[in-house]
């Protein structure tokens, strides 16, 4: 074998192995969506406080190598304000409508709609919370 075709062979390798991680990190993102997640957290608790919900996304996302952005908390309080029609980032989707905020808006504290929620993973196929 010439140098060219071991460096070739390596090549090969190293390339299929970077497919294969990102295939299976696609697949974890599928698998645990940020909203799938945030239901999980809501649904054991109730009522929780923002720090609360971004401490416990963060003890459950991180360990299984889900994404982990810098501004973790603002990527919590984005979904919550995609996902709750007291804000005016909600989407209007009365099915997108699974977060509020029990003690009003700007509060802090936050809740989901089990009902909602339910209905919400079911027709994406996800896991019960």
């Amino acid at each position: 074998m010439t140098r060219r075709e071991t460096n070739v062979d390596i090549f090969d390798d190293r390339f299929f192995e970077d497919i294969e991680k990102n295939i299976k990190r696609k697949k974890l993102r599928e698998d645990r969506p940020w909203v799938y997640d945030m239901i999980r957290v809501l649904w054991s608790s109730g009522l929780m406080s923002m720090q609360r919900l971004t401490d416990e996304l963060w003890e459950m996302r991180k360990p299984v190598g889900l994404p982990m952005p810098r501004k973790f908390k603002h990527t919590v309080q984005s979904f919550l304000n995609q996902h709750t029609s007291q804000s005016t980032q909600w989407n209007g989707k009365p099915e997108d409508d699974l977060f509020y905020s029990p003690k009003g808006k700007g509060s802090g504290t936050w809740a989901g709609h089990r009902d909602r929620a339910e209905a919400w993973l079911k027709k994406r196929r996800l896991p019960p919370a």
